[in-house]
């Protein structure tokens, strides 16, 4: 509960800002200054929301004068902004999203992030990947990062950044060596 009705996308004092009945991560939201009253804004308010959807549960954000809106919330009725429950993520997925810090990245083709976004159950292969950066151990946390640096997802790397540097491959040829997992597809978790 909060001391604004919902969500919206914009500060709801400017003109045209509109209610988000339901938060996805495409949803573009503009912030604004934190309210006198609050002590983390509405950026604090939807990372929180979304850390509790992303683990499993239905979370709605919505005003905490009217008393109310809690028996609406649990009605299902219209009201607030709704961050539907996303599939709850094992252990090791919830470990990575939550408590661990990337020691490096891979990049990788945009066909590879769709694979991977897309949920196609399978590794990440040496051959997909076009850089590496940082300096990081064998099992290190790294991120997964598209040609334009963005993070899209976090995993464990089977090797180390300069055992990495030293096979990539200079084509797209899969060889013995480009064919080995570098991330298992049940040791990494998507980032929004």
């Amino acid at each position: 509960l909060t001391d604004v009705d919902a969500v919206y996308d914009k500060p709801p004092d400017e003109p045209g800002s509109k209610r988000i009945k339901v938060f996805t991560p495409d949803v573009g939201v503009e912030i604004g200054q934190k309210s006198s009253m609050g002590r983390g804004g509405m950026a604090a308010k939807i990372a929180a929301a979304r850390v509790a959807a992303n683990g499993g549960v239905n979370v709605v954000v919505a005003s905490g004068f009217d008393l109310n809106n809690i028996h609406k919330v649990f009605n299902g009725d219209d009201v607030g902004t709704l961050f539907p429950a996303q599939e709850r993520p094992n252990k090791r997925q919830r470990w990575l999203t939550l408590a661990t810090g990337s020691e490096g990245s891979l990049t990788v083709t945009e066909a590879v992030k769709e694979q991977i976004v897309m949920g196609l159950e399978t590794p990440l292969l040496l051959a997909q990947v076009t850089s590496v950066a940082g300096t990081f151990d064998e099992r290190a946390v790294v991120s997964l990062v598209d040609p334009s640096g963005r993070e899209f997802a976090r995993g464990i790397c089977t090797k180390s950044s300069q055992e990495i540097e030293e096979k990539l491959p200079s084509s797209s040829a899969l060889t013995f060596s480009s064919s080995h997992p570098l991330v298992a597809n049940n040791d990494f978790v998507l980032i929004d």
